[in-house]
């Protein structure tokens, strides 16, 4: 409670202690509410905001303890327009600041979200005191005059069969519905049913429990075409055939289809003139051929394709849906919806197939993850860049099992600007056999190339030597882990070991012939003085020695650089059998 008046003028305290003090503020018909809830009511009362209050409200639809992503608070909030006319991101926005104000005044716990069970009571007991928000769980157990005035309704149902009623309830704007997965469901059949009772609906939603790898054929009603009000629909986790119902739906916002199977994504879709955000992921299409539906929905701002089309499809959805104008998120092919904002993921993809189109979707995309890259292309700069057509944007690159990749920067040709990726921030490379070369010269062109560059990180490169040529700054680079690499016998020059100021955490695991960290390249010959004060990798908080028969120390003994045991927090060194260590120093 006292969260939720910190910065309170003085009179807002008195006015609280007051209701505190004065018992029969909290009296009803139902009895006299327990003093420990006395602080949460006061804490909600607090909050003076209609949005942040109704958020509130909508976390106690879900069961005791539930983790509620806030994603799916975020789509329930559009359907209720909670952010008005204002862009999915901006709606995104506003819902995490309404929860921050709940998890600072303690009415929501921290995690995906989490209500204590004690505040989910309370909450509860103010919605039923509601006159606009009257909230009921279990539906199924209830009758239809219990649902009559109800704002929001829900019900998970547990090792049991669902039974329902008709439903006449003019005002309910949420519906949830939810079944667990630990008994065997055939389906889920709630085709007797009619929506002639709830047409103001704005959120729709039934949901199979994620952790299920069961998928069930949903029956709907044939009067879902009535629910023209819903904006919101989610039905997660079922099998259908025919969903060309949705675009009946006209005043539909947010489609969210994950984990579903059905035939063909309608061609009509493009009628649906405020749809803003489709998720498809996990689903699985069963069309023969891409018909191009996405790219008629003009409105659109994120998408979520997630391992739903066929690959062979995927050089035409690239070339569609790069003409929405407002498409501001996007997530395709990548099975775990990352953090990122453009996003794609593609497997066995002849990336040729895009010289023949002037525009594609991955010219604007900041992570690009390529498994097995066909086409052609021997570098990423300037061979696939050449052929994307620029991506000035990509700020994460991950490449695996590429194997006619030889080298990420080739700076032996002549290319022009917008061949480069200046924005590089995160490049992973994994299995990839032919690979020699990070950066192949000129070498002062190399620089630019991984000036930004805070994440890197390779596994099973066998044939990659020198892999960090002594001109490379690499200032900015955090975090590093190599693993099954072909080092030689010192992985960086001294003078480059010295630029690495904001390296934090390293890890170098079974490179074989690896002496020495740090030292003399083949183009350096210290003396025993020059590097005798300085100080070597200030920051790092992290080491991780794994498996280096060869390892002697971090660095030769002519070297006398300083190590920074101040900073270290965490040191493991393991299978390294010709390591000495009294170079470390710790304190």
């Amino acid at each position: 409670m006292a969260s939720s008046l910190k910065g309170k003028h003085n009179i807002e305290w008195q006015s609280t202690l007051a209701k505190l003090m004065d018992s029969k503020v909290f009296h009803d018909h139902e009895g006299r509410v327990m003093d420990d809830l006395k602080c949460l009511k006061s804490s909600f009362d607090c909050l003076q905001n209609r949005e942040t209050e109704l958020i509130f409200l909508m976390c106690c639809m879900f069961p005791e303890d539930y983790h509620i992503p806030i994603e799916d608070l975020m789509r329930y909030a559009i359907g209720l327009r909670l952010g008005r006319t204002y862009s999915l991101q901006s709606t995104r926005n506003l819902v995490q600041a309404h929860i921050n104000k709940l998890l600072d005044s303690c009415l929501l716990m921290h995690g995906c979200v989490k209500m204590h069970d004690m505040v989910r009571d309370i909450a509860l007991w103010i919605s039923r005191r509601s006159d606009n928000h009257k909230i009921l769980v279990s539906i199924d157990k209830l009758e239809d005059a219990s649902l009559r005035d109800c704002f929001a309704a829900s019900s998970w149902w547990y090792n049991k069969n669902p039974i329902f009623r008709q439903w006449h309830s003019p005002s309910l704007k949420i519906l949830l519905l939810n079944i667990n997965e630990s008994r065997s469901w055939n389906s889920l059949d709630i085709s007797h049913l009619t929506f002639e009772g709830i047409e103001e609906l704005k959120v729709f939603s039934v949901t199979i429990d994620y952790y299920t790898s069961q998928i069930i054929p949903l029956l709907l009603p044939p009067s879902t075409h009535l629910l023209t009000n819903v904006r919101t629909l989610r039905l997660n986790g079922f099998k259908f055939g025919d969903i060309s119902f949705i675009t009946s739906l006209t005043r539909l916002e947010v489609l969210d289809l994950r984990r579903s199977h059905f035939n063909e994504f309608p061609n009509k879709i493009g009628e649906l003139k405020r749809l803003k955000l489709i998720d498809l992921s996990l689903c699985h299409i069963f069309q023969k051929t891409y018909n191009g539906a996405i790219g008629k929905c003009l409105q659109l701002e994120e998408l979520y394709t997630s391992t739903s089309y066929p690959k062979a499809y995927f050089h035409e959805i690239t070339v569609d849906i790069v003409t929405l104008p407002k498409l501001q998120r996007f997530v395709l092919n990548h099975p775990i919806t990352p953090e990122g904002k453009k996003v794609i993921q593609v497997e066995d993809f002849n990336i040729s197939k895009l010289k023949a189109f002037k525009k594609n979707i991955m010219q604007i995309a900041e992570t690009i993850s390529f498994i097995s890259l066909n086409g052609g292309c021997k570098n990423i700069i300037p061979d696939m860049v050449g052929v994307v057509g620029g991506m000035n944007g990509l700020t994460s690159l991950h490449l695996a099992s590429c194997q006619k990749i030889e080298c990420i920067f080739d700076a032996t040709y002549d290319f022009n600007e917008d061949n480069l990726i200046c924005n590089l921030v995160k490049l992973r490379l994994q299995r990839m056999e032919n690979l020699t070369q990070l950066c192949r010269d000129p070498p002062m062109q190399v620089l630019r190339y991984l000036e930004k560059l805070e994440e890197l990180e390779i596994q099973h490169c066998i044939w990659l030597c020198n892999i960090f040529p002594s001109e490379c700054t690499l200032r900015n680079l955090k975090i590093l882990n190599l693993s099954d690499c072909g080092s030689g016998e010192v992985l960086f020059s001294a003078s480059l070991a010295q630029r690495l100021a904001q390296l934090q955490k390293m890890c170098i695991s079974r490179a074989p012939k690896l002496e020495y960290v740090f030292g003399e390249s083949y183009q350096e010959h210290l003396s025993s003085h020059q590097y005798q004060n300085h100080v070597m990798l200030p920051h790092l908080e992290a080491l991780k020695l794994l498996y280096l028969d060869n390892l002697v120390a971090m660095c030769p003994e002519n070297c006398q650089a300083k190590w920074p045991s101040q900073s270290m927090k965490m040191l493991v060194i393991l299978g390294c059998p010709k390591l000495a260590i009294p170079w470390f120093n710790l304190k």
